[in-house]
């Protein structure tokens, strides 16, 4: 049989052994000195990858495409909490969507917050409090509890959905972790936070919360937002060895086709400066124990023998991928193990049941004379929003927002209610003439549209409608259609024909003034009254802190 010659393993002690001549059967799903093939002359062997935090529709794909796209980049385990999916079809779809056939193991995490904030500032679909949560655990592989986005619930007096469902959730799955979401938490309210049972954090990290929650017994998982040489050498440290790994959280289409997966995280720690032995052990080691899946992330005699043999350490070339024992991937033949996805029922394919809009829906009368108005002004580099106030005149009655730079915003309910529309306005929207409209639109996925012209809104959000889900692109040119069939929030397409279409979308944005790091998810977060500091949902705009809803006409009054 043939051998594999001079092969370095690294461990999860950063150390180096050479195996000298091996060979293996390709029957045998564990690690036991043998392997099927030979070709491995001089390559280097590490454990497959595991991203524990992470959204597979944020990719804007089921999890059989996700598996396909993923393999190849050496992820072979995924903890992922579907959040979106039960947002718009509750647990029962939730469920349905989890069922879905894949190469690599996929294991779940409940989301903890559907919806993410209350019915009083939004409307979802989907609901999970302790009764979803005890039917759900009731699945092998949920290992986990979706992020804790809703940290005023942990430190309110009295009942909470937050806190029935993580007292459920550790009736029912003790020895599984809590997942947290926590950016800008600190202190004592930090103190809190990890007390109540939720003893993790994704968001983005600094140099000093990075010491500060490490030092408070919380385990970071680190995107690649977070990483930077400054951040790199805070997590160098020999005492944070085991209190870290990487993550994705969220990758889009087209990124994951061009820069890659969690290996382009790993990549990104590593060009800034971190070990690569130390930069693997952080996305396999590390994220297996933390998730208490102690059959993988090591390569090691009755270990999972899911590994990767690597060209190069340090730019993490792949040559091949194995699962389970057998090879998924050859860098010269491509994928090896592809799957379809299978028929989706029907129910999940006609989601948006709004009657179609109209131009006498998106009241944007405001009486004659200058006065202020609350806008929402959009930060480029984050995420991030904030109040901002804007004198403004009107023509006939009607505010004359485009004439101020401003863009028209509007989040349009979709599940049936044909809920009246409150439009506001943007600042740092749209610098040129066009309208584009998005149902998915974090996280609740109502019709996000921004436009420059309310009668552009209306074709923009009519496109969506007829076509039961997508992304629409309208100016005065041409017209543009991303089918989202899936519930209006996932592709049934190939992942390649996916990511042309979302570089259509991203150029289009940058085209008409809207520019960000990350365009496509900055403006579906616009709709996400989680993240500070003014959003906007279907009920009107959103004071995040105060979780209450204000009127931009009256707000400066």
């Amino acid at each position: 049989m043939a051998k594999l010659e001079n092969i370095w393993l690294y461990n999860t002690a950063y150390q180096s052994f050479d195996w000298g001549s091996l060979s293996f059967d390709k029957t045998i799903t564990h690690v036991d000195r043998r392997f099927d093939d030979g070709g491995g002359e001089g390559l280097y062997l590490i454990p497959g990858l595991i991203d524990i935090h992470m959204h597979i529709e944020s990719s804007m794909t089921t999890p059989t495409e996700f598996s396909n796209a993923v393999l190849p980049h050496g992820t072979t385990t995924l903890v992922a909490d579907c959040h979106e999916v039960a947002n718009v079809f509750g647990a029962e779809g939730l469920s349905d969507f989890m069922d879905l056939p894949t190469v690599l193991d996929v294991f779940y995490a409940i989301p903890s917050s559907v919806p993410s904030t209350s019915k009083e500032l939004e409307t979802c679909y989907g609901s999970i409090d302790t009764q979803e949560v005890i039917q759900l655990c009731k699945r092998e592989d949920i290992i986990a509890l979706g992020e804790i986005m809703n940290a005023n619930d942990l430190f309110s007096e009295g009942d909470n959905r937050t806190k029935r469902i993580i007292e459920t959730f550790s009736k029912y799955k003790s020895h599984c972790p809590i997942e947290g979401h926590c950016p800008k938490i600190t202190s004592e309210q930090l103190s809190q936070f990890i007390a109540s049972g939720v003893d993790s954090d994704h968001t983005h990290q600094t140099p000093a919360s990075i010491r500060e929650k490490t030092s408070a017994g919380m385990f970071l998982e680190i995107q690649n937002k977070s990483i930077n040489a400054e951040t790199i050498r805070a997590l160098s440290k020999p005492h944070l060895e085991g209190k870290f790994c990487f993550c994705t959280d969220d990758v889009m289409p087209d990124v994951l086709v061009t820069d890659g997966h969690l290996d382009a995280v790993l990549r990104h720690a590593i060009q800034e400066g971190m070990n690569p032995l130390q930069v693997i052990y952080a996305a396999t080691h590390t994220p297996a124990t933390r998730m208490r899946l102690f059959d993988r992330g090591q390569i090691s005699a009755g270990k999972l023998a899911d590994f990767i043999l690597l060209d190069d350490v340090r730019t993490l070339h792949i040559h091949s991928v194995y699962k389970a024992g057998k090879k998924v991937y050859d860098a010269q033949q491509g994928l090896l193990s592809h799957l379809t996805v299978p028929k989706i029922k029907e129910m999940y394919l006609h989601s948006c049941r709004r009657n179609p809009v109209s131009v006498l829906e998106f009241d944007c009368s405001l009486p004659f004379g200058k006065r202020d108005i609350l806008v929402i002004e959009r930060e480029e580099k984050t995420t991030f929003t904030k109040f901002a106030k804007q004198t403004v005149n009107c023509i006939d009655n009607t505010l004359d927002f485009a004439s101020y730079g401003l863009s028209l915003l509007a989040v349009v309910e979709r599940y049936g209610n044909n809920a009246p529309i409150i439009p506001a306005f943007l600042k740092n929207g749209l610098t040129k003439s066009g309208a584009i409209c998005s149902s998915w639109a974090h996280d609740s996925h109502n019709l996000l549209v921004m436009a420059s012209s309310v009668e552009l809104a209306v074709r923009a959000v009519n496109l969506v409608l007829h076509n039961q889900g997508g992304i629409a692109l309208i100016d005065d040119e041409s017209e543009y259609f991303v089918p989202l069939t899936y519930g209006g929030i996932v592709s049934l397409e190939p992942m390649q024909e996916l990511a042309a279409h979302i570089m259509h979308v991203r150029a289009w944005l940058r085209e008409h003034g809207y520019h960000a790091q990350e365009e496509v998810m900055n403006f579906a977060v616009l709709a996400l009254p989680v993240s500070p500091e003014l959003k906007i949902s279907d009920k009107g705009l959103v004071d995040v802190v105060n979780k209450a809803l204000v009127d931009w006409r009256t707000y400066w009054e």
